[in-house]
């Protein structure tokens, strides 16, 4: 009897070894399997996130699960929403069952799967069980959550507050100077309510900073922070030791972040070591067979680094070096390059210019009271806009317009008078004055009127501003409350001033006079030059005096005509044909391009100012332009979109998405570059690992409107003006970051970020 028992013990044991042993066999398949349906589900993950894209991605889980077992049942999607999240079931061959969840926490990026695998016991009916079940889960995140938005080695924050629309990553220790800011923000989609990036900021060096004496960060807001880094989610420093950021101070910003990350230096909680940042780039699209197939004048052949390019002669003009033909000007006044080898393109000669001009400009009236009558020389023309400046004594408590008229501006200063700017746009035409009543009826008034051709007919008004001072200076500056939306708009001050016989009034450099009337402290500016950005201008007197100022821009009937555009395929430039630098650079000029992809070798660089080694001087004049401003943050009308009817917004990489609808012309899926070709789809700038030169797009008044990712293992420094942004991914060496006051999202989007180096990845 002992021995029977003892075969009993002994066998029971063996089969439970036995047991054990398949049932970690079968653990280990099981989840090979749930990751690899993870992975691969999560390639389909795009943009956005509704009932039918959740289904098309539980589906694809489905139907690849179904690829390695045979399926018994029938895929069932429970109803959802997508932060709840969709639900999909079945049941396949050897009693497996599948749960496939998406969005996985409301993260739009990532897909959670969980395999559930029932197993016989042979001898159950001895134990009291017949069956035992193995689980296992996989999550995996599709590559734009795992794309950070800014990474670099050296990262500067250099001015204003630097809003990212999604993660950033850095090498060193970040730079704040001054009062600098530099804002992570989570992309939340609130169709869905669903997160593609949750706006975490990590330093691979260890005891970063976060906020400095003084500083402070505004929760959720484009301005408001100061001397600090934030971040809607995690802060993290360190690999070694890590530590996180305080949270609500600078760090865990959203409470719809918090919600769905919990804090990793929460207590009890052990932080994960903050990875290096990534050296690794998208492979050269010089060595791709379609973007060389797109070159033109090089017999089908590569580019070369070393190659020595002929010059290219526009209108007698040497614009830069290259294998490509003459460019063409387009009915819209643009030059068309061709994709081919450069060695550089310098635009300074493309510059637009203005599509306004001064049609007439009236005399100012003698002094006079209660009725003031401006008039023109001759006879207004339909559609023209006209301008009405008004000069009053002291005490004046209202100006009335005849009808069709527009105040744009007016400021009263105690001591000195009143300045008020109107306008008439549209006008019927046979126009040659207009009486203004000005109450109380005893105060002196004087006044001129002048016409403008090329000026919108409607909404022309863009930006106005007033500055009243009551302190006596010799020197005031009147600026625009905001930046225009245009190059080249009509820029009109009115200026109030008293001064004594025999004193004089200077206007500011680069302004032409439209009245100068030292005894009645009357004078009034023009301009037509200037790029998109805040207008102003410093007015001096040889007596210090008080001041009361205005200023209106008005818009131009259609866009500026002038500068050039990179057809669709690859561009290379080695720097051939100019010393220290080359490259590309505006230095003034507008650069539009669609479908393009860009590699920079040798010290050739991509420049807003000059083709000089470095980047060059800054922009600081002419257009300054890469793309035009796009119909999602400018209404179109009555924006104009630059190169009709090209309608060209961003200046953009191949990509089949944009950042809005409204700016698809901009991205319409490439005419060249296969989706999912590493090389160019959504890559727009591609630099050398042992190139020299540099990105610099700087200056107070350049607009840089980049949809794709940008790849410069160098130095790179960008001043984001107003809302001009880099729709995508920005990777550099060495980053210096600033931004402009009324600046949104400087780097980053949902649209625009290439698939070079990752497809997806297990993050559960």
């Amino acid at each position: 009897m002992l021995v029977a028992l003892s075969l009993v013990a002994l066998i029971g044991s063996a089969a439970l070894v036995l047991l054990a042993g398949s049932v970690e066999w079968q653990k280990n398949q099981l989840q090979e399997l749930a990751d690899s349906a993870a992975l691969d589900t999560a390639l389909t993950i795009g943009n956005g996130c509704d009932a039918a894209k959740a289904t098309a991605v539980i589906t694809e889980a489905d139907d690849f699960l179904a690829s390695r077992r045979t399926r018994t049942g029938s895929l069932v999607v429970s109803a959802g929403t997508c932060a709840t999240p969709y639900q999909g079931q079945d049941t396949f061959a050897g009693g497996l069952t599948s749960v496939v969840n998406y969005p996985y926490r409301g993260l739009q990026r990532q897909v959670e799967v969980i395999l559930t695998l029932t197993l016989p016991i042979s001898f159950g009916a001895e134990v009291g069980k017949t069956t035992t079940t193995v689980v296992r889960r996989s999550v995996a995140q599709a590559l734009a959550g795992s794309v950070p938005a800014i990474s670099a080695t050296n990262l500067t924050c250099a001015s204003g507050q630097v809003n990212v629309a999604g993660s950033v990553r850095a090498q060193n220790l970040i730079t704040i100077s001054g009062t600098c800011a530099l804002y992570s923000h989570a992309r939340l989609d609130a169709a869905s309510g669903t997160y593609s990036d949750l706006g975490t900021t990590k330093v691979y060096a260890a005891a970063q900073t976060w906020v400095g004496a003084g500083g402070s960060c505004a929760a959720g807001l484009n301005a408001g922070s100061s001397k600090a880094i934030c971040a809607d989610g995690l802060e993290e420093t360190g690999h070694v030791a890590p530590t996180c950021g305080t949270a609500g101070t600078s760090s865990y910003l959203s409470a719809g972040v918090v919600a769905l990350n919990p804090n990793p230096c929460a207590a009890g909680v052990a932080p994960q070591p903050v990875p290096a940042v990534s050296t690794a780039q998208p492979p050269e699209p010089n060595l791709d067979a379609n973007a060389v197939a797109t070159l033109q004048g090089t017999g089908g052949a590569a580019c070369s680094a070393a190659a020595v390019l002929p010059n290219i002669v526009v209108a007698g003009t040497t614009v830069g070096t290259g294998l490509g033909p003459v460019p063409i000007k387009d009915a819209s006044g643009y030059y068309h390059f061709k994709p081919s080898c450069y060695g550089y393109l310098d635009l300074t000669s493309m510059q637009a210019g203005s599509s306004i001009t001064n049609r007439q400009t009236g005399a100012e009236t003698a002094v006079a009271r209660h009725f003031i009558t401006p008039t023109l020389p001759a006879a207004s023309a339909a559609t023209r806009l006209l301008v009405v400046n008004l000069s009053t004594a002291d005490g004046v408590t209202s100006i009335t317009g005849p009808a069709g008229w527009i105040q744009a501006a007016s400021i009263s200063q105690a001591g000195e008078g009143t300045s008020e700017i109107w306008y008439y746009p549209n006008n019927p035409g046979g126009i040659t004055n207009a009486t203004f009543t000005v109450s109380p009826a005893s105060k002196d008034v004087v006044s001129q009127m002048t016409e403008w051709n090329g000026v919108a007919t409607a909404s022309p008004l863009d930006q106005t501003g007033t500055l009243a001072v009551g302190a006596s200076t010799t020197t005031a500056t009147i600026s625009t409350a905001g930046a225009t939306s245009q190059a080249f708009e009509l820029a009109i001050t009115n200026d109030g001033y008293k001064i004594a016989g025999g004193q004089t009034f200077t206007r500011g450099a680069g302004w032409s006079a439209l009245i100068n009337d030292t005894t009645n402290g009357f004078s009034s500016e023009y301009r037509l030059d200037l790029p998109a950005g805040v207008v102003s201008e410093t007015v001096t007197t040889s007596q210090a005096s008080l001041w009361a100022l205005a200023i209106a821009t008005f818009k131009p009937a259609s866009a500026n005509t002038g500068g050039a555009v990179l057809d669709p395929g690859f561009y290379y430039f080695n720097g051939s044909g100019f010393a220290g630098g080359g490259g590309v650079c505006l230095n003034g000029a507008t650069l539009l391009a669609r479908d393009v992809t860009m590699e920079f070798v040798n010290a050739a660089g991509f420049s807003s100012g000059t083709c000089a080694a470095g980047g060059g001087a800054s922009c600081s004049g002419g257009a300054c332009q890469f793309g035009s401003q796009p119909c999602s943050l400018q209404p179109c009308p009555p924006n104009v979109a630059a190169d009709s009817p090209n309608n060209l917004t961003w200046f953009a990489a191949p990509c089949s998405t944009a950042p809005s609808a409204l700016d698809s012309a901009s991205c319409p899926g490439s005419a060249w570059c296969p989706a999912g070709d590493r090389s160019c789809s959504n890559l727009l700038i591609w630099a050398a690992p042992a190139g020299t030169g540099q990105i610099a797009i700087n200056g107070v008044s350049v607009s840089a409107w980049l949809l794709g990712s940008v790849s410069w293992p160098g130095t790179c420094t960008y001043q984001a003006n107003g809302t001009g942004s880099i729709a995508g991914s920005l990777a550099c060496g060495n980053l210096a970051i600033s931004a402009g006051a009324g600046a949104a999202i400087a780097v980053g989007s949902d649209a625009g970020i290439s698939n070079a180096l990752v497809e997806a990845v297990l993050v559960e």
